[in-house]
């Protein structure tokens, strides 16, 4: 649980978290790790694209383990908005991926 974690840190890490997180929560989650950090911020997310959508879509078709994954996407404009909002600006930026995986990787630093 995110949200409980407290106290300051020089870099705050969030990697394959926010897939669990309703978009509705992402900036608020955004905020909240960057407000731990005294430097920098490292977080991935899988990013909302209209392949990445359509991907999801299609695995939703088939049944039992091989079904679609629960993981939310989320659109990188909100995430860099929050980080920005926050005070950090990202400064190095990874796209990874494998054949049913993929995220984007954002490190920000404070401003």
């Amino acid at each position: 649980d995110l949200e409980s974690v407290t106290g300051k840190y020089n870099t705050v890490t969030c990697v394959d978290v926010a897939i669990h997180y309703p978009t509705d929560k992402m900036a608020e989650m955004v905020g909240h790790l960057c407000s731990l950090s005294t430097d920098r911020v490292l977080i991935s997310f899988a990013p909302k694209t209209w392949y990445y959508s359509a991907l999801k879509k299609v695995g939703e078709l088939f049944p039992g383990p091989s079904k679609t994954t629960r993981a939310y996407l989320h659109e990188e404009s909100v995430v860099r908005n929050a980080l920005s909002k926050a005070g950090f600006e990202v400064t190095r930026e990874e796209m990874t991926g494998t054949n049913f995986y993929f995220s984007r990787l954002l490190e920000a630093k404070r401003v």
